[in-house]
């Protein structure tokens, strides 16, 4: 379940894919800085993608045998004990926290060291902290503040639940113990009891109520895994090792490169701030990955977003976009600084285009939208190689949105480059059906007398 879309895949139990889909879902933008999302459309989309992607496994429909989601992180949605979203979800985008996350800086280090990671507005602590000063009201009444895959899961079994993966991303976990930071929660103010327990991604959450298996067409009761967050699946998936770094594109980009074992810091000695210094090692995150290890994250926030903002300001097609990739640069092409928004390791900055003339013309504004994206990506792989990691190769893939096809910003390659997906994961995407036109959702479907239902918080 990413930002804007939902996906589905329908494989047998050796992995083989017999069926897939995509059904969009809107992201708004209240006010500037604000970016949230309906949980309702989630679930809509959900369900029309569920179908679709049925309908392209073919006859005889397969016999679904167990459910498991992944997700987008860095976002909150408040949930009551129904499982009710109580306002729209914040995302991850979002930047109504900048202050409460200067609030981690402030912070003494015992507190913020287990973190392993430098503060972001859309980080679900700061955003609860916003929550818990601005809407004190909805963060009382809700039972549950999950992440959107957590939220979704807990639609589907009536059980809330989240992992390692995700929970490492909330500013809240301790990365060390696996568990959650509760000093750093109490010290914080926050309320405890609705941050979720936390289980390994393979583990069974629970089993799919009977309205929400009538609404997807799949059998009640079949298993519902745990999941994890996209990029530590996607990681998982792609079987990358510790000397590879993998990129993925999407609305944003992020290197990743798996990290066997947590890195030996001295918690003492660690930064209050790991963003505070101007080394580059520092602007990168470290989570925990599927199973016992974790990995190393460099991301750019906006990717496929800007390159839809310079589309649309543009009035090109995509297509259009990435011909102008294939354009041999020039010494006086415009140069494109990215800051849609501005990246957490260099707050304050704002996207430009520097160096026009009256000679250029739309074609060069485009490629150098892309060339500067692409530097940007650049400047991140060189990120991680500062930190304590070697990298030897590199792969990339468009996994978050249809809009980055693979290859539409290699316009300079890594010298050692190649893929470490199977031949198989390698062919072309099969392009998602067609969706058939949303229908009108029906009333909510609360737990009945004989579903389960989370209990009380705590």
């Amino acid at each position: 379940m990413g930002a804007s879309a939902v996906k589905v895949l329908v494989t047998s139990l050796d992995g083989v894919a017999w069926g897939r889909a995509v059904a969009g879902c809107p992201v708004s933008i209240p006010a500037p800085g604000q970016v949230e999302a309906n949980p309702k459309d989630w679930w809509t989309a959900t369900r029309r993608a569920v179908h679709a992607a049925l309908d392209d496994a073919g006859e005889p429909r397969p016999s679904v045998t167990g459910l498991a989601v992944a997700g987008q992180m860095h976002a909150v949605v408040l949930a009551d004990e129904c499982g009710a979203a109580l306002r729209p979800a914040i995302l991850g985008l979002d930047q109504r926290a900048t202050a409460e996350a200067a609030l981690y800086r402030e912070m003494p280090g015992d507190y913020t060291a287990p973190l392993r990671n430098g503060p972001a507005p859309g980080m679900a602590g700061p955003v609860l902290c916003w929550l818990a000063t601005h809407e004190p009201h909805t963060l009382r009444h809700a039972w549950w503040a999950l992440q959107p895959k957590d939220w979704l899961r807990l639609r589907l079994t009536g059980r809330a639940a989240t992992d390692p993966t995700d929970a490492s991303g909330t500013l809240l976990f301790d990365l060390a113990r696996g568990t959650w930071a509760d000093p750093l929660v109490d010290k914080l103010g926050l309320p405890r009891d609705k941050l979720p327990p936390v289980s390994r991604p393979a583990e069974t959450a629970g089993h799919l109520r009977a309205g929400p298996a009538a609404e997807l067409g799949l059998p009640r009761g079949i298993p519902v895994a745990v999941g994890a967050g996209d990029t530590a699946a996607g990681l998982y998936a792609a079987g990358v090792r510790p000397d590879e770094a993998m990129l993925t594109l999407g609305r944003g980009g992020q290197w990743v490169i798996p990290v066997p074992f947590l890195p030996d810091e001295s918690r003492s000695a660690a930064p209050a701030d790991p963003l505070a210094s101007v080394s580059p090692a520092h602007a990168t995150g470290l989570y925990r990955a599927v199973g016992d290890g974790y990995y190393r994250l460099a991301p750019v926030r906006s990717i496929g977003t800007t390159l839809d903002w310079v589309r649309q300001l543009l009035g090109a097609s995509w297509q259009e976009l990435y011909d102008t990739a294939s354009r041999p640069g020039q010494p006086d092409t415009p140069r494109f600084d990215p800051g849609l928004p501005a990246e957490p390791w260099n707050p304050g900055t704002t996207g430009n285009w520097a160096g026009l003339r009256f000679a250029h013309q739309r074609e060069d504004l485009m490629r150098s939208a892309l060339q500067g994206l692409a530097d940007l990506l650049r400047q991140r792989l060189d990120d991680l190689r500062a930190g304590p990691v070697t990298i030897r190769t590199a792969s990339s893939s468009a996994a978050a949105a249809p809009a980055i096809p693979p290859g539409a910003l290699s316009l300079r390659k890594p010298s050692a480059c190649r893929s470490s997906l199977p031949p198989a994961a390698r062919s072309p995407p099969r392009p998602a059906p067609r969706l058939p036109q949303p229908r009108a959702p029906g009333p909510p479907r609360l737990p009945g007398p004989g579903s389960p239902r989370p209990g009380p918080p705590g």
